[in-house]
C-alpha cells in the first residue's frame, strides 16, 4: 500500500495512495458536473482523473501549485468542490459500497477493493486537504498524516 504526499504552497501531508486516487476521481467528477468551467479547472479536473486511475503508486498528486497557483478564486473554486465531494463522502457513509468504489477504476485498473470501503478514512483525507487549500495545516511541512 503506497502512501503520496499532497503538497500546496510548501505545506503539505502523507495519504495512502487509495485515499488520494478516490478523492482526486470524486474531485474530478465534481468539477466535470459543472457546466460553466474556467480553462484551468477543466485541465485540473482531466488531470485528477489520470491521477486518480493511472496507478500511479507512491506519487499520486492534486498539483496545486500548477493548477492553482496562488489565486484565491481558483482555491475557494476547488473548497467549494471539496465540500461537496465530503457530503458525497457522508451520504455514502459509514461507507461505500465495494461494487461503487470498485467502479471508479482508482489504482490503476481492474478492482482495488476486495469490501466496501469505509467512508472514515475519507474523511480524514477531506479534512486534511481542505485544510491545505486554506492554509490551515500546522505541524509544519511533512508532519502531518491522513491516515
Amino acid at each position: 500500500m503506497g502512501s503520496s504526499y499532497m503538497e500546496y504552497r510548501e505545506q503539505g501531508f502523507w495519504a495512502r495512495d487509495f485515499q488520494a486516487e478516490v478523492w482526486l476521481f470524486l474531485l474530478s467528477e465534481e468539477a466535470a458536473g459543472l457546466t460553466e468551467r474556467p480553462d484551468w479547472l477543466d485541465a485540473a479536473r482531466k488531470d485528477w482523473r489520470l491521477q486518480a486511475t493511472a496507478g500511479f503508486m507512491g506519487f499520486v498528486s492534486p498539483c496545486l501549485d500548477e493548477h492553482l497557483g496562488v489565486a484565491p478564486d481558483g482555491v475557494a473554486t476547488v473548497v467549494a468542490l471539496s465540500v461537496r465531494v465530503r457530503e458525497r463522502l457522508l451520504r455514502w457513509a459509514p461507507a461505500i459500497p465495494e461494487t461503487v468504489v470498485n467502479g471508479f477504476g482508482t489504482g490503476g485498473g481492474g478492482p482495488s477493493f476486495g469490501g466496501d470501503l469505509d467512508t472514515d478514512v475519507l474523511l480524514t483525507f477531506a479534512d486534511a486537504f481542505t485544510a491545505l487549500l486554506r492554509g490551515e495545516l500546522t505541524g509544519g511541512p511533512g508532519t502531518v498524516r491522513a491516515y
